[in-house]
């Protein structure tokens, strides 16, 4: 009798449901308006150190339950990125029907180029050197 492997799913939903939480405690107690300066190589960057945190945590949430929604960790990382992708746009003012096609299309390239991969991987067989005698 063949044992199956069986994937216990309860401690990533209790981590899925503790990140949501996290991000929504984060969402109400900080202001996006804290920026800060940083210089490199003489180029001044101002960014807010809130909103690196906020595309972390998104990221993670997100990842975590597209991941449990496509039962793929790669998909739904790739969708994560995806989304967030959209909402750095959103950020920097530059969202538009053609950066979303344009997202939309980068990850799904990306997306067939790794199933393809792992399609190689898994179709390459071993040959027995006994069977062509």
């Amino acid at each position: 009798m063949i044992r199956k492997s069986r994937r216990n799913f309860l401690p990533t939903f209790i981590l899925n449901i503790f990140l949501w939480m996290l991000l929504a405690a984060f969402i109400f107690k900080t202001s996006p308006e804290q920026i800060s300066q940083l210089s490199i190589f003489s180029i001044n960057l101002s960014f807010g150190k809130n909103i690196i945190i906020f595309f972390i945590l998104l990221t993670a949430s997100l990842s975590l339950t597209l991941a449990l929604l496509f039962s793929s960790t790669r998909r739904g990382f790739l969708a994560a990125l995806f989304i967030d992708s959209l909402f750095f746009f959103r950020i920097i003012k530059q969202d538009s029907i053609i950066n979303t096609f344009l997202s939309a299309a980068f990850f799904i390239a990306v997306e067939l180029f790794l199933y393809s991969k792992s399609k190689d991987k898994k179709s390459t067989t071993v040959i027995d050197k006994n069977q062509f005698k």
